[in-house]
């Protein structure tokens, strides 16, 4: 398949970029930095270097934009990631149930790497 078939086949134009971007981990108590390769208004393809711990859904702040965006990641193939923008709920806070499930997925996958390490 050609690349004009690919970019026909999408819904929104991409924007290649060179942004610098920060992503924001839930419940604030860490952010690393990324860089923005492309976007659109329904997503973005981030490069994150050597971070391979990032979470399914966090924050993207984008200076250059004067936005942040909430993320959930659709594909990961190290050091990018690929992510969609998500919709907030009207009032633009997540509920405590959301975010109490979104910290204990974390929770567990941290558990699980940590176990992983302390048997090699």
């Amino acid at each position: 398949m050609s690349t004009v078939e690919a970019s026909e086949r999408r819904a929104l134009q991409r924007s290649r970029t060179f942004w610098k971007g920060t992503i924001l981990f839930p419940g604030g108590l860490r952010s690393t930095e990324c860089t923005v390769r492309n976007f659109t208004p329904k997503g973005a393809r981030l490069d994150c270097g050597g971070v391979n711990d990032l979470p399914d859904h966090f924050q993207l702040k984008i200076p250059q934009k004067g936005e942040t965006f909430d993320c959930a990641v659709i594909w990961r193939r190290m050091p990018e990631i690929g992510v969609a923008f998500v919709e907030t709920a009207a009032n633009g806070s997540d509920s405590l149930a959301d975010k109490l499930k979104t910290l204990e997925q974390q929770n567990r996958r941290l558990l699980r790497r940590l176990n992983e390490q302390s048997s090699d």
